[in-house]
This record gives structure tokens, sequence and C-alpha cells, in this order.
């Protein structure tokens, strides 16, 4: 909004000196009068232009949280539907952040201030706002449902954190006690072994085989950890190197990995919620699919989803399109069939959606069930394991002193 510097006189004649924010001039010199306030002069102030630097950080690595956006959303939709008008809610939304965001929605407040559309403003900020929530904005903005369509997006927001937390909560304990088992495991290596070495060489005897395993991991451990580590960050950084550059080996990757039903389950859940929340929005449905498929980043599954676009740009059917595809099973085929014969092809993808999110959190239980008493077991022989070769020259200790 601009900003402008004005000189006034209260009715008092009282001179007065400051700056004031409005749409316009004119705009300026009624809120002054409102103010009792009589301008003698008003001139707009040139705001400064942001850094290149932080420009160019808040266009690509600024960031914000799946609440963040969901909260950003539905305020903007809440204020639309009150009546407030774009401009306005953006500005009233904006003063609610703190900075890098408030400047982020200043700036896209300029553009539409400027007769820009909202959609393409919000394509500066690609890392803040997908491609799927601009295209669907674009939409709206031809359709005149706006706030209903930022509404959508806020709630798709919340299901989407929702499920993330439910996978996280449930991980948390084996995750825990793996972590504090290691912990045990490197503290009695590290620190217990050498100790107890030192007591072992002044027996002058001939150690248990079980005893020399401990102090060789031991002495293996404490000679070559920084080594292990440093080999342990280039081994995934070079793996890394190989997914994202080497096409090759992200297929072998990305086929490797659709050989688990949690993930195929994972994939499926993300890729028919996304495609569900674009029908319901009102994108077409070819639109709708390739814009689902983006939010799954495996290579292999988005190959075969532009198969099936294909397919059904040159007349095919949708649920024939997908039934050839392996990793789409028999229930989402079937939800795609009944639904385009029903008309409400949105509704019974979300059903499936929902099924796959069950399905999902079923096996996550199953599979936390399993590791809680198998990370344990492990954790207690391993030492066990340690325990006994302290303890067995100890005890040939013990018989010498008798």
């Amino acid at each position: 909004m601009p900003t402008f510097k004005y000189i006034a006189y209260t009715t008092t004649g009282t001179k007065k000196i400051g700056i004031i924010e409005a749409d316009a001039k004119e705009k300026a010199i009624l809120l002054l009068k409102n103010k009792g306030l009589y301008p003698e002069s008003i001139d707009q102030v040139e705001k400064k232009q942001a850094g290149l630097l932080k420009k160019l950080w808040n266009k690509y690595f600024c960031r914000i949280s799946q609440t963040q956006r969901a909260e950003l959303f539905f305020r903007l939709a809440t204020l639309l539907e009150s009546g407030i008008p774009l401009v306005e809610a953006l500005n009233i939304v904006a003063n609610q952040y703190k900075n890098p965001i408030k400047e982020v929605l200043l700036a896209i407040k300029d553009k539409v201030n400027e007769g820009g559309k909202f959609s393409d403003a919000l394509k500066q900020y690609p890392n803040i706002f997908y491609p799927i929530y601009i295209n669907m904005i674009s939409i709206a903005e031809k359709t005149g449902n706006l706030s209903q369509i930022l509404s959508q997006i806020a709630s798709y927001e919340e299901e989407k954190e929702n499920l993330s937390h439910k996978i996280i909560s449930t991980l948390i304990y084996p995750f825990f006690v793996l972590c504090l088992g290691g912990a045990v495991v490197s503290f009695l290596l590290v620190y217990v072994v050498p100790k107890m070495q030192k007591i072992f060489a002044s027996l002058h005897k001939e150690l248990p085989l079980v005893t020399k395993m401990l102090i060789w991991i031991g002495n293996f451990f404490n000679n070559y950890f920084g080594i292990l580590i440093l080999f342990g960050i280039g081994f995934i950084s070079i793996l890394q190197i190989f997914y994202s550059k080497i096409s090759f080996t992200r297929k072998l990757i990305d086929d490797f990995l659709l050989r688990f039903d949690i993930y195929k389950k994972l994939i499926m859940a993300k890729f028919s919620s996304v495609l569900s929340f674009q029908l319901k929005a009102g994108m077409p449905f070819i639109e709708a699919i390739f814009h689902a498929k983006g939010v799954v980043k495996n290579k292999v599954f988005q190959q075969a989803v532009d198969k099936a676009i294909k397919d059904i740009k040159e007349g095919a059917f949708i649920d024939n399109a997908f039934k050839e595809i392996p990793f789409f099973d028999s229930m989402f085929i079937a939800s795609l069939n009944i639904g385009k014969k029903s008309g409400k092809i949105d509704d019974f993808i979300s059903r499936i959606s929902v099924y796959y999110e069950k399905e999902i959190n079923r096996q996550l239980k199953r599979i936390v069930d399993l590791a809680e008493p198998v990370s344990i077991l492990i954790l207690g022989i391993i030492v066990g394991f340690i325990v006994m070769a302290i303890m067995v020259p100890l005890f040939d200790l013990n018989q010498l002193i008798k």
C-alpha cells in the first residue's frame, strides 16, 4: 500500500507532520480529514526497494510449516467471506505474521493492488505456495469462488498435518528405544571396555574368546569411530547423488521401493487425496491427475500415471487406463469405475484415500508392535554379550584370589 508524507493543521491551527498509508492520495486526504486534520501538502513516499539477496531469499528459500500455511489460507478465506476486499485482507493477514512471511504477503498485496492476478503473485514464491494450489486459485479467480477454494486448501493442509503427526507419533517410541540402546552400548564400548581392558592385561592370562571379541570391537570403535561417521555421511551423500542425478539408478530404487506394500499405500494415499481435493474444487480430471502425480516423487509412479493420462486422452476409459498399472489396486480401479458411472468420482476417490490412510495406520501399528519387542530383545542380547564378556574374566580372577 502506498505511503504518503503530509503536513496538516488541526482545527485549532496546530501544525502536524507525519506519514499515512492509503490506496490513493484522495483516500489519504479523506483519512486525514476524518482524524480532524486538514492537509497543506501531501506527497507519496517512494518505498525503498528490498535488497537483491533478501528478495532472492524470500522467493527461493523462505518456507512455512503446514500449520502456518493452513492458518494463512483459513484467515484469508474468513476475511473474504466477510466481504473484505482481497488487498485489504492480505494487508490484515500480513500484519498477523512476522518477517519473512509478512514481507512476502505485503509484496503479494502490492502486486494485486497494482492490478495483477492473485495467482500470478503467488507464483513468485514456489516454496510457500505450491503449484497445485496456485492452479486451483487461478480457476477460482475465473469462477468467483476464491474464498471457498482457500477454505478447502486450509482444510486439506490440516488433514496432511494430522496424517504426518500420526505417523511420527507412532514411530517415536521405537526410535527412542533404539537411540537409548545405542547410547548405552556406545558408552560401554567407548568408556567401560577400555578401562576393563587394562585390568584384563594385568592378569597375564589367556582371555576367553567372547572377551577378545569385545575388546576388538571396542578398539575398532575407539580407533575408527570418526572414520565410520564420515564413511556413513559420504555413503548417504553418494547414494543421494546417484538417486537425484542418474535416472537409471533412481528408477531402480523407485521400483524397489514400490515392492513394499506400506510404501505403495503411502503414495496411493497421497495421490488419491490430492486428486480428490482438486476434483472437489472443480478442476478437470486430466488436469487434476497431472498435478496430483507431482506430489509423489517416485519417478516410476509418475511415468505410469503419464501413460494413463495419454491413454485417457486417446479415448480409453478412466478405469481401464489405470487397470494396466500394477500398483493401482482393485479398490482404486473400482472407485474410478463406480465414480464414473455415478457422476461422483470425487467422492469415491476421497473415500479410497481415507481407506489408504487407515491401512497405513494399521500397518504402521503392526510394524511398531513387532518392532518394540524385537528391538528390546536385540538390545538385550547385545548388552548381555558385553556384560558376559566382562564378567567371565572377573569370575576367573575371583577364583584365582580364592
